[in-house]
């Protein structure tokens, strides 16, 4: 299987295929080298992972913003408050 075949098998299997775009950047932070090795079963598992990750550490961002109550910003280099609605 080509690298193009195995490509388009992993954008129609991975957890985001129905998100054409964020399933195309995911694969994009595949490394080639993987990609020329890996099956695209294997390949499908890599992406999902990715996926995980991002999601895991975006959560986790989120929760420290939401228990700190402010947020970094490099545009003002400083901290921004923030409304931190009642759980």
């Amino acid at each position: 299987m080509s690298n193009e075949e195995k490509l388009s098998y992993v954008r129609n299997q991975m957890k985001m295929a129905p998100f054409q775009r964020t399933a195309k950047a995911i694969i994009a932070s595949i490394p080639a080298s993987l990609i020329a090795t890996l099956s695209a079963e294997q390949l499908v598992v890599v992406a999902d992972a990715l996926h995980d990750a991002h999601n895991t550490g975006k959560a986790k961002a989120e929760a420290e913003i939401l228990a700190e109550g402010a947020i970094y910003s490099p545009k003002y280099e400083r901290m921004l408050e923030i409304e931190v609605p009642n759980a």
